[in-house]
C-alpha cells in the first residue's frame, strides 16, 4: 500500500527566532491533535517575555473530512492571539468573531507567515488579508527569508 505520509512536526529555534509548524498529508482529527500539542509544546519553549515569528508551512495539507478542516482552521488563529498578534484570517469574513489579542507568558508573535500548495488562494489572501507583519505565500523558503527580515522587536500589531 502507498499511502501517502502525514508529516506534523513544529520547532522553535532559538538562534533566529523561528517557530516552524508544518501540517501536511491526509490529516484526520487525530492528525491534527498531535500537531497542535506539538505547536503548543514548541511555543512553551520560547522563553517568557521572548519574541518569534511563526511559519505555518500547508503545502500538500488535504483534510481527511471536514471535522478535520474545522479542527485545523482554529489552531494557528488562537495561538497567534494568545501572543499578541490579531489573525489577518478574521478579515476574510463579514462578521468577524471576537477573538481577545493577549500575551501569554509575555511571549510576542511579531510576524506569521502561511505557505499553503493553492497559489491562488494564496495570492488572494495576501491581496486581501495581506499586513506588514502577515504574509501568505506557495513558497516556504521565499515565507522564510521574509520571517527573518522582520526585526524580533516589531512589536507592530497588524
Amino acid at each position: 500500500m502507498n499511502r501517502t505520509v502525514v508529516r506534523t512536526t513544529s520547532t522553535w529555534d532559538p538562534a533566529t527566532g523561528l517557530l516552524r509548524t508544518t501540517l501536511q498529508g491526509p490529516v484526520t482529527t487525530d492528525d491534527v491533535r498531535a500537531w497542535r500539542d506539538g505547536l503548543h509544546r514548541a511555543a512553551a519553549a520560547v522563553p517568557d517575555g521572548g519574541r518569534f515569528q511563526l511559519l505555518l508551512d500547508l503545502s500538500g495539507f488535504a483534510p481527511a473530512d471536514l471535522d478535520a478542516h474545522r479542527a485545523m482552521r482554529t489552531v494557528v488563529p488562537e495561538l497567534l492571539a494568545a501572543h499578541g498578534l490579531r489573525p489577518a484570517f478574521l478579515d476574510l469574513f463579514d462578521e468577524q468573531p471576537e477573538v481577545p489579542v493577549t500575551l501569554t507568558r509575555g511571549v510576542r508573535c511579531v510576524a506569521f507567515a502561511n505557505v499553503h500548495h493553492d497559489a491562488a488562494k494564496m495570492a488572494d489572501y495576501e491581496r486581501r488579508i495581506g499586513t506588514p507583519t502577515q504574509r501568505f505565500f506557495t513558497d516556504a523558503a521565499a515565507a522564510e527569508r521574509w520571517l527573518l527580515s522582520v526585526a524580533l522587536d516589531d512589536a507592530r500589531e497588524g
